[in-house]
Parts: structure tokens; sequence; C-alpha cells
């Protein structure tokens, strides 16, 4: 089983990120009528940015610097301890793997982000990382009252038991749909945000990272694309978890059908965009609303069968 599970972790963080992101974009770009780039250009374009140096801005401190290698740390050690694609947390980090644990390490994964972008003294830096914060302060709560309830209903805290021993499947659906909804918006996705963008002032993700180039933007990229794994992943599993037959089949069956439920809800995620436009900024926090209400009838569900 060790030798099975092992060879899972790497694809699961060294390949299934970079492969999902082509998915999506050439999804969106057979959306427009447009041939796009090939599914695997995620990767050359990391072994590109790999290759080149960075420019750093006068105004800049070490944190701009130090925060990628923060940043991409935090989203590695969460990408294993999340079962986002069927497979549990290693035996030696489960008792890591407690889940409000694992939400505020995401949150400093993204505080550095936040700190890099307005240490390097850009103005469309700071208005990125300030729109960033004020998300974050919404889709957190959502976070924790989803997975609270997930871990009333299976009586565990720990991540990787939590989606072993199974929820009601009415919690199960409701959180599955809230997050889904709270990813497009901590992700920086349609119809929050367009990550295709070309003005500065209205991004979000994607301002952050302006200043950044050569290896430390290939360590952003990368960190981004875990993340993307990690959000729509949990979602897929949360859906998926609701099947009885899902919870009984081995670990490689699991793997498989997690990584093509998470592509499933991709090319979803790139339909849906080839359809709508991005919200009027201040509808926002009512487009995220659907999602707390989702989590907290969820909560509800937990605590009355509970």
């Amino acid at each position: 089983m060790k030798l099975i599970i092992l060879p899972l972790y790497i694809i699961n963080l060294m390949i299934i990120p970079f492969l999902f992101m082509g998915i999506i974009r050439k999804a969106k770009a057979l959306m427009q009528n447009r041939l796009g780039a090939s599914v695997f250009q995620p990767f050359y374009d990391f072994a590109k940015l790999l290759k080149k140096g960075e420019t750093v801005s006068e105004t800049a401190s070490c944190i701009f610097l130090l925060a990628p290698k923060i940043v991409l740390s935090a989203a590695l050690i969460a990408g294993i301890l999340i079962p986002w694609s069927g497979i549990p947390a290693p035996q030696f980090l489960q008792s890591a793997a407690n889940f409000i644990l694992i939400i505020y390490m995401l949150g400093v994964g993204k505080f550095f982000s936040m700190l890099a972008a307005m240490d390097a003294g850009s103005s469309f830096g700071g208005l990125g990382a300030s729109r960033e914060a004020y998300i974050s302060i919404l889709i957190e709560p959502i976070l924790l009252i989803g997975i609270s309830a997930l871990a009333l209903s299976s009586g565990s805290m720990n991540m990787s038991e939590i989606f072993a021993k199974g929820f009601s499947p009415f919690v199960g659906v409701l959180c599955g749909a809230a997050f889904l909804i709270a990813a497009l918006a901590e992700l920086s996705r349609l119809p929050v945000d367009d990550p295709t963008t070309h003005l500065e002032l209205t991004m979000i993700h994607e301002a952050m990272i302006l200043e950044n180039s050569g290896r430390n933007l290939a360590l952003m990229e990368y960190a981004s694309a875990i993340r993307a794994c990690i959000f729509l992943g949990l979602s897929a599993q949360t859906f998926l978890r609701v099947s009885p037959l899902y919870k009984n089949l081995p670990v490689l069956a699991e793997f498989i059908i997690g990584i093509a439920a998470l592509f499933i809800i991709g090319i979803f995620v790139a339909v849906v965009e080839g359809f709508i436009v991005r919200l009027n900024w201040r509808r926002v926090p009512n487009f995220i609303a659907f999602a707390a209400v989702l989590s907290i009838l969820a909560a509800l569900v937990a605590v009355a069968k509970g």
C-alpha cells in the first residue's frame, strides 16, 4: 500500500496542479472558439520561468524574496494534509491534519502573498492585496463553518478521518456546493474576478503578483495551481463522499475517480466562465453570501442530527 501511495503523492503535487490549470485554459479556449494552448503549456511555462532571473523593486525588502517560498511551502503542506484527491495524509502527519490548523496554514500563505505585494511598493499590488484580504474575511468563516459541519457529522476534527468516516448526505451536498462557490471567490475566478483580464484596476490575485518575475513568479504560479486543486478538489471530494460506494473503493480507485471529478469540475468552471461576466465589486458579497447560507444550513442540519 505504501509503495502505491508514495507515487500518488508525487503525482498529486507535481503533475496534477499543472495539468489541471492546462485543462481549464484549454476548455475555456474551446468555449471561445479558439484552439488554445496545449494542456501541457503550464509545465513549459514553469520550466521557462525557472530558468530566468528576478527583477526586484528597489523598495522591496527580503520579505518579497522569501514570500514565494513560504507561500509554496504552505500550499504543499496543505496539499498533503487535505485529502482533495481521495488520498489521506501520511500516517506520521495524521496528528497535524486538524482542519482548523490547515485552514490557518493556508491563511499564512495568503498573508505572505499580500505582504509581498505591498512590500514591492506598487499601487496595484496594494490594491490587489486589500481586495484579497477583503475576500478572505468573507471566505474563511464559510470554510470553518462548512468543515465544522462535516466534522460534527463524522465525529472527528481530522481531515483524513472526516472523509474516511463519511457524513450525512444532506450535509455533504450543502457543504460541497458552499465549497464550490467559496472556491470561485478564493481563487479569483469568474464571477468574482477574471484571471485573464489585462486591466490592473479589476485584478485581485493577478495584481498581487505583477511585481514577481522569473523564479519567484514560477513559485507563485505553482502555489496558485496547488491551491486551485485543493479548494475545487475539496468540493469534489465532499460530493463524492456522499455515496457510500466511493468510500469502500481501494485507494487507487478513489484517486482515479477523485482526479476525474476534479477535472470535471474544472471543465464545468471553464464552461460557466464562457457564459457569465464579472460581477460589480459591490455585488461580490451577495454572491459569497450564498455559500455562507449553505454552510450555516449544513451546520444546523449536522447539529440537529447530532
